[in-house]
């Protein structure tokens, strides 16, 4: 998710392979030059099926150049895709995308250099149940996958740690191949059984990583002065979006559970009216983010869904992002 979780040494090595025209599933690419965004920049990624092109530019001018296939599916879809494969399931029904390009076909999935529509997507199968439109979508499974842990026993069982679950776990068990790169590999006996997150049976090698950079895609900090607190206040755009925002805070009731996404909804949350008790969700993984870290405080493996650096509040825990999108299916009740 972002930077967040993913296997530093296993792209190394793939960059170093020189291994090309490679179909490659991922919620999204990295950034220009980190992540699968280098694997990009070498030309190796034939096909990108992801959720979001977020900040990486190459990814954006090879996909609209005619130079990349990209097929953008949702990212709770995505997640879902992948856990089926790893379940046997072969396809699964959900309203998602229902009226859309998506479902109707002709999404765009390569262009050629003169910007025309080279290849469409499908138009997907619909039914109805209980009197709601759903779409068809058909489960992913891979060849290999390339997938970061925190630490593994010498059985292969694995545990991740805080929002570095994301697609981690779901890929593990979508592939013929897993291949696990750790920080630490301990001894069978190491690894109390309750607390494997992902057991071995679903992976196939695993090696110790290092010289892990970690890089935080974005970082925010806590506004920790007074000062602080003033800059931008009197600007026309933050002073709209603090209105907006404030708004959007009347919405919370207590006790619910909320998703909020990335920009304005999230600064909602610095607005709900007092005596009102709201449990937030990330979709990355996380139930019961906080707010922003002080300075020094900083960690890699943990971020919300706008990819920015995040504390978590007592009470919180992790979970993978298939788990996450089936939570918010389920029993989250607010949505911005």
């Amino acid at each position: 998710f972002g930077l967040c979780g993913i296997p530093e040494n296993l792209i190394s090595g793939l960059l170093e392979s020189k291994v090309n025209d490679l179909t490659v599933v991922s919620n999204n690419a990295g950034v220009d030059n980190f992540g699968l965004g280098l694997l990009l920049k070498n030309k190796q990624i034939k096909r990108m099926i992801a959720s979001y092109v977020g900040e990486n530019a190459e990814f954006e001018r090879q996909y609209l150049s005619g130079e990349l296939e990209v097929e953008l599916t949702p990212q709770g879809t995505l997640a879902e895709r992948i856990r089926a494969g790893g379940a046997g399931i072969p396809a699964f029904f959900t309203p998602t995308a229902f009226g859309t390009l998506i479902h109707e076909g002709g999404a765009p999935i390569k262009y050629t250099s003169n910007g025309k529509v080279e290849i469409m997507s499908q138009a997907r199968e619909s039914r109805q149940f209980d009197g709601r439109e759903y779409i068809m979508e058909e489960a992913i499974s891979g060849d290999f996958a390339l997938v970061k842990a925190w630490k593994a026993d010498r059985a292969g069982n694995l545990i991740f740690r805080k929002t570095a679950w994301n697609f981690n776990p779901p890929m593990c068990k979508a592939t013929g191949v897993t291949i696990v790169e750790v920080e630490e590999i301990v001894d069978v006996d190491q690894i109390p059984p309750e607390h494997v997150h992902v057991p071995g049976i679903y992976v196939h090698r695993v090696i110790q990583g290092k010289g892990y950079e970690k890089r935080i895609e974005v970082v925010k900090l806590l506004a920790n002065s007074a000062e602080a607190r003033e800059v931008g206040r009197d600007k026309p755009a933050k002073m709209i979006r603090e209105k907006i925002a404030r708004g959007d805070a009347l919405e919370f009731r207590n006790g619910m559970f909320a998703n909020l996404g990335i920009g304005i909804p999230m600064l909602a949350s610095n607005y709900i009216p007092e005596g009102v008790t709201v449990t937030l969700q990330s979709e990355n993984g996380v139930l019961g983010p906080g707010p922003f870290p002080i300075e020094g405080q900083e960690d890699p493996d943990l971020i919300n869904a706008g990819k920015e650096t995040v504390t978590v509040l007592p009470k919180s825990s992790y979970f993978s992002n298939d788990e996450s999108f089936a939570m918010t299916r389920g029993l989250v009740t607010l949505f911005f």
